[in-house]
């Protein structure tokens, strides 16, 4: 969760600001996108010139529609020259134009003091206010006072949601407590239609709501648009001090929240100091009453949070129709998540993104299988997988995207700076040696590491040392490691001083790089080894003089057609824009 500002609100009568209108080139062909269930499509427009102004000009920039003047109430900020606005189906076809609001200047959220020669003062009004308020879902009272620290009314609560969703009432609701003369009555109307409220006979219009209950307003607004999917897990997933209070009835939609980031939380001061450094902790506080404030700043980082919306790279590209399977190696899911944070804003909620890379071996399955469409890969396969797809009739193809490298490590006390490549062979396929004197080092034991057979580190083992051969028995049975994070750590753990002792290990250059400051406790607990005399570095491996440099490639299969998915991949990577991935995910670009 992110650590913000809780903001407020009161919305009794839709109150639209002032502004000017920002001229959009009518003649460009809009981009659009079919949301949820249908009932809504959102509507990219451009606005180049927002990007030639100040933050605090463009963020008040806006949707409206061109005929009416009313603000799109989910529209988006400003984003590299664009501006997203998502309207009811109804009015997909109404013409629409970027504006430009006014801050609201609540009269209560004014702030001043006395300097001893003059008053000085200024606006303060809860984050998001301002923003809310231009696009028509909040407003003052009839004096323009926000009343930020007031308790919420579950009318006043429902008003905010179907201006947010652009309801419209359908009918009588059927509420006992809802007459036709009561100014909440079409709010009520749209809510029981929408399924924003499901109570079947009350709509208890006076009665403070929850916070518990705005988040479950909120999910279901959210759900509506299609900007939210049902959440999984229990209490204990919840980023909250109080998280094993909530009841069943509001678990769900806390849940919901929880992947995306959107900040529901209360914060209180504790004594002592997180694993972060911050000294507040975070309280669902479900059953409390909430303030105006609270309820702009959840509805202020929902619509910040939850939307998906594509780059202009993705709609180029075709991927903001169809992204491809993405899977890969341990070692290569920085590409991935490159790759969306270019594609889409967000992207750590697009729904296609994986939670992580299935490893080598697993990942080579789902790609024979057809469950993936391409692998991103620190290194070509074993032969045990090549062999497995040629089982399956898969032919594999394999593109170069980026240049990596195998290298070996060991213990920062080691004098040893390097290896040979003749010296690998001898202790990983002979276990040659069992202390470092052998290799012009100390009288301190040898403990070599090696990598599970169907990881990608040993597929650059059998690449550049094993060949037809495997790793010594006994090197296999007493000291494997698992994964790419435990031989790290193994081979730090290995190093004794009594008796004296040092490990080695291999990884790729640049998720050690990544990782080792992650996962070790300091810079100089492990090092870099020399291999024939040439030490690994961005350089020694993109000019080729170190021996063990290589590639990572994106894996898919021969059959892929021409225009599929995958294969825009394969294209986009190798672009500029993919190679600006490369390197945005700490690799080495080919260019």
């Amino acid at each position: 969760m992110r650590f913000r500002r809780l903001v407020g609100v009161l919305l009794v009568l839709l109150m639209i600001l002032p502004a000017h209108v920002l001229a959009v080139d009518g003649a460009e062909t809009l981009w659009t996108r079919t949301e949820g269930d249908g009932s809504y499509v959102t509507v990219r427009l451009p606005y180049p010139e927002g990007n030639d102004m100040l933050w605090s000009e463009h963020r008040y920039l806006a949707v409206r529609y061109a005929d009416t003047k009313e603000p799109v109430a989910l529209s988006s900020e400003l984003r590299s020259g664009y501006l997203f606005a998502t309207v009811p189906i109804r009015d997909a076809k109404r013409p629409l134009e970027v504006f430009k609001g006014e801050p609201a200047n609540f009269p209560d959220c004014y702030v001043s003091w006395n300097t001893g020669e003059k008053e000085v003062g200024f606006f303060d009004p809860p984050l998001g206010a301002d923003d809310l308020n231009i696009r028509g879902i909040i407003t003052g009272d009839e004096k323009g006072d926000l009343h930020p620290k007031k308790v919420i009314t579950r009318a006043e609560a429902f008003a905010i949601v179907c201006r947010l969703l652009s309801l419209e009432p359908e009918g009588d609701p059927g509420f006992l407590d809802v007459t036709e003369q009561d100014w909440f009555y079409e709010t009520a109307s749209a809510a029981k239609a929408a399924g924003i409220t499901v109570e079947p006979e009350f709509f208890r219009p006076n009665e403070p709501v929850t916070r518990g209950e705005i988040t479950i307003m909120l999910s279901r607004a959210m759900k509506r648009i299609g900007w939210l999917r049902d959440g999984d897990g229990t209490a204990a997933d919840l980023d909250f001090v109080d998280a094993h209070l909530i009841p069943d009835w509001a678990l769900g939609a806390y849940l919901d929240f929880e992947p995306y980031g959107v900040d529901i939380a209360t914060y209180r001061e504790t004594e002592e100091l997180d694993e972060f450094g911050y000294i507040q902790a975070a309280y669902a506080e479900y059953s409390l009453w909430a303030t105006r404030e609270e309820v702009i700043g959840m509805i202020y980082d929902a619509l910040r949070w939850t939307p998906n919306y594509p780059s202009q790279a993705a709609i180029e590209w075709g991927f903001d129709e169809e992204m491809p399977v993405i899977d890969g190696s341990t070692s290569t899911m920085p590409y991935t998540n490159a790759v969306y944070a270019a594609l889409f804003t967000n992207y750590r909620n697009h729904p296609s993104i994986p939670e992580s890379h299935s490893k080598s071996y697993y990942a080579y399955e789902r790609l024979i299988s057809g469950e993936a469409d391409l692998l991103f890969i620190a290194a070509k396969p074993t032969q045990d997988t090549i062999d497995k797809a040629a089982q399956a009739g898969v032919e594999l193809e394999f593109i170069p995207i980026a240049y990596d490298a195998m290298v070996f490590f060991t213990n920062g006390e080691n004098p040893v700076d390097g290896l040979t490549g003749e010296q690998i062979k001898n202790i990983y396929v002979d276990n040659a040696y069992d202390n470092w004197t052998s290799l012009g080092g100390p009288d301190a034991g040898l403990i070599p590491y090696c990598r599970n057979a169907d990881s990608g580190s040993q597929a650059l083992m059998e690449e550049f040392f094993l060949g037809d051969k495997d790793i010594h028995p006994d090197i296999r049975r007493e000291t494997t490691s698992l994964s790419m994070a435990s031989v790290l750590t193994d081979v730090w753990d290995a190093h004794l001083d009594d008796p004296a002792s040092y490990a080695l290990g291999y990884s790729i250059y640049y998720y050690y790089q990544s990782a080792s400051w992650i996962l070790l406790p300091g810079p100089d607990t492990l090092k870099l080894m020399e291999i024939d005399g040439v030490y690994p570095a961005e350089a020694t491996i993109a000019d080729g003089s170190y021996p063990l440099a290589g590639y990572n490639y994106i894996a898919i299969r021969a059959d892929q057609p021409e225009d599929s998915a995958a294969r825009r991949m394969v294209e986009f990577m190798l672009s500029p824009a993919g190679q600006q991935c490369v390197v945005n995910a700490g690799f080495g670009a080919l260019e």
